[in-house]
């Protein structure tokens, strides 16, 4: 009874997941580099805009310098009919240091508006000499304001290593949509 029970929910699960369409749009934008900090890098020359077959893409280096290199890769929102409005900020992050490192977003904000923290996820460990794609993901919540992101998004790159407490930067991320 309890496997029949238990193949159920499984069965029950696995056709709510099956149902419902995603859609996705490569939101596109320009990467921002007015704003240069003491810590922000210019963008590489060889940055390709739209790499082909990838319409909308950024492809734009956030950072490249002895520890790191953050590429901006793309913006995607999307819409599942089952599960609501997303919004996906993907980079990739190679780690040039010899010890692990954390990525995460900081001080997110659309639109000119912070987004809350609770509808914010974005942690990614990059091994020792290693890449790694690294998405934040906004999630439409009830009860919370999900940004429409129509003119810019702004947050920080937070890098950190748990192995060196002593090691940590930030690098601005600002893109015009």
């Amino acid at each position: 009874m309890k496997k029949n029970l238990l193949l159920l929910l499984v069965a029950s699960v696995l056709g709510l997941a099956a149902c419902g369409e995603t859609s996705e749009e490569n939101v596109g934008g320009t990467v921002n580099s007015d704003d240069s900090g003491p810590e922000a890098t210019e963008p590489a020359e060889d940055t390709e805009q739209n790499v082909e077959g990838e319409d909308n893409e950024i492809n734009e280096v956030i950072a490249d310098n002895e520890n790191l290199k953050a590429t901006l890769v793309k913006i995607v929102k999307k819409t599942h009919s089952t599960w609501g409005n997303s919004i996906e900020v993907i980079f990739d992050v190679e780690n040039k240091r010899q010890d692990k490192i954390e990525v995460q977003a900081r001080s997110v904000s659309a639109d000119g508006r912070m987004v809350d923290e609770t509808l914010l996820s974005m942690s990614q460990e990059v091994a020792a000499g290693k890449s790694a794609k690294a998405t934040l993901s906004i999630e439409d919540y009830e009860g919370y304001k999900f940004p429409e992101l129509n003119s810019d998004l702004e947050m920080e790159l937070h890098v950190f290593s748990w192995d060196d407490m002593e090691y940590e930067e930030n690098f601005p991320v600002k893109v015009e949509l």
